[in-house]
């Protein structure tokens, strides 16, 4: 599983030649079906611009490198650009998270993608950054019916009860020292 945060900026890598071929700036999800579409890239060189590839040509997405079949997968973003997923993009980062019962659960930090599954599989929650630094952010996967919003996004009861921590924040680094 990757984060949204560590794939901006990997390099994209031919896998038919082994060339760079750009660099990823956005990844662009269907967010109403919870998948990932496509990468925007930026290339370089001749053909200085930004591009698209779709999920489908991709060939693997790693934690150092995005690797395609070959750059003819590339799609000039203008060509693709009045496409509905393309228009109705919505960002979700920095928006807050609430509960069907009302409870605001925290802010979107961050989006975990199952590449594998070409899907988004949950969001990082800040609930503030005193909270972030003593207990660590956490992991609230998007189970269930979930509506985005433009301002907020509105999750069942039952992710939350699957909501887990990153094991971050200084909480977890004192008691981790104390069991040894």
């Amino acid at each position: 599983m990757e984060k949204y945060s560590e794939v901006i900026g990997l390099p994209v890598i031919c896998g038919y030649d082994g060339r760079k071929l750009g660099t990823v700036k956005d990844v662009v999800f269907c967010i109403g079906e919870k998948k990932v579409l496509a990468f925007l890239l930026e290339t370089r060189g001749y053909k200085i611009g930004k591009k698209v590839i779709f999920v489908g040509d991709v060939l693997s997405l790693g934690r150092d490198a995005l690797i395609i079949g070959n750059a003819k997968d590339m799609q000039n973003i203008r060509k693709v650009k009045d496409r509905p997923e393309f228009k109705n993009k919505i960002d979700i980062l920095g928006v807050r998270v609430y509960t069907r019962s009302g409870d605001e659960i925290g802010t979107v930090k961050d989006i975990l993608i199952d590449f594998n599954l070409g899907r988004m599989d949950g969001v990082e929650i800040s609930d503030g950054l005193v909270k972030d630094i003593y207990e660590g952010r956490n992991i609230l996967p998007l189970i269930g019916k979930t509506e985005f919003g433009e301002e907020s996004i509105l999750v069942d009861n039952e992710s939350v009860e699957e909501m887990v921590g990153t094991g971050g924040g200084i909480r977890n680094i004192l008691v981790g020292r104390k069991k040894c």
